[in-house]
């Protein structure tokens, strides 16, 4: 018979499938973060996989009238519906439609680009290169995100950006990608102009290598899954 009078716990719901690896590599961080003493003491987390919702960054720049909206708004009414207490989004592309997937649903939605800037304003870092989507890039949600700690964003020459979104979608159609040209990029924009890089697409955050001055929007949304769900 079912314990009824153990304490009902916070319940992650995660809006994932874009990519399906960002999901997976998104909640490998959430269990490497938890130093737990058995199985019952992990956080309860319900993923709602949909990579069926058509490309944001298509949408975003023109080259599709279908809007993920509507698919968006579907995953996380599944999940509300299911029960979960907050939701956490890895995917950086789809924040542009944040304010509107706020409006229509009742529980905290963590909001993947203000928690990087906060991240980054508190490691006193004032100068970073965005490495996104070109979805993200021309949405401009997390250059707005980033203006509000005072935080200078550049953003790559268009050869550099034309190879990380070939990087971007071969993550997501399953190729296997080294993780070479990533760092050969990041160190190149390291020495010219900024103090860090944001890894600001989560098939980014897949394949990078461990580097303080990369900054992985997947470890910060872990984190900061953890802290909300601690604080309900």
């Amino acid at each position: 018979m079912m314990n009824t009078t153990s304490e009902i716990k916070p319940l992650l719901g995660v809006m994932g499938g874009m990519g399906t690896q960002a999901t997976a590599c998104f909640y490998d961080k959430l269990h490497e973060l938890q130093p737990v003493e058995k199985e019952q003491d992990y956080l309860d987390v319900l993923i709602c996989s949909m990579p069926s919702i058509p490309d944001r960054t298509a949408f975003i720049t023109g080259q599709s009238t279908e809007s993920p909206l509507p698919h968006l708004l579907r995953a996380a009414k599944i999940l509300e519906e299911a029960g979960a207490t907050c939701i956490a989004l890895p995917c950086a592309t789809s924040h542009y439609f944040y304010d509107e997937l706020s409006k229509e649903i009742n529980i905290p939605i963590l909001n993947l680009l203000e928690e990087t800037a906060i991240y980054i304003n508190n490691r006193n870092i004032k100068n970073v290169c965005l490495l996104a989507t070109d979805g993200t890039i021309k949405g401009k949600a997390f250059h707005r995100a980033l203006e509000k700690f005072n935080i200078e964003t550049t953003i790559p020459q268009p050869d550099i950006q034309s190879d990380l979104m070939e990087i971007i979608y071969d993550i997501k159609k399953g190729t296997h990608v080294p993780p070479d040209l990533l760092n050969m990029i990041a160190e190149n924009i390291l020495k010219q102009e900024s103090q860090a890089v944001i890894l600001g697409c989560t098939e980014l955050c897949i394949i990078a290598d461990k580097n303080p001055e990369m900054i992985n929007i997947l470890d910060v949304l872990a984190q900061a899954s953890l802290n909300k769900c601690a604080a309900q």
